[in-house]
């Protein structure tokens, strides 16, 4: 699952059914502050992550999910607790921000 953050702040979510990997990718120059900003929905930045909300995810694919898919993230959200890639709450996953060229 990649999360696309445009130079216009748009954010979009690519590859929603791949569930072994996880990032924000921008070609824009945001740091992981002004990312957190833009995402809203409860999105805050950490050093070099941001720190995405399960209920934003679910947000930004309304309508494009189904059963499957539902069976497939709680399993990602599982194995990245199991991993301690989620905070205390256990309510946000950690992701890492990509600038590709």
């Amino acid at each position: 699952m990649i999360i696309r953050v445009d130079a216009a702040g748009d954010v979009q979510v690519d590859e929603h059914d791949v569930f072994t990997d996880f990032h924000v990718e921008t070609q824009a120059g945001f740091t992981t502050e002004d990312l957190a900003a833009i995402m809203g929905e409860g999105t805050w930045a950490g050093g070099d992550h941001l720190w995405i909300a399960e209920a934003a995810i679910r947000h930004w694919l309304s309508g494009r999910t189904d059963e499957a898919w539902e069976e497939g993230f709680s399993g990602m959200f599982d194995y990245a607790r199991s991993k301690g890639w989620t905070d205390e709450t256990g309510t946000h996953l950690r992701a890492h921000v990509e600038h590709p060229d």
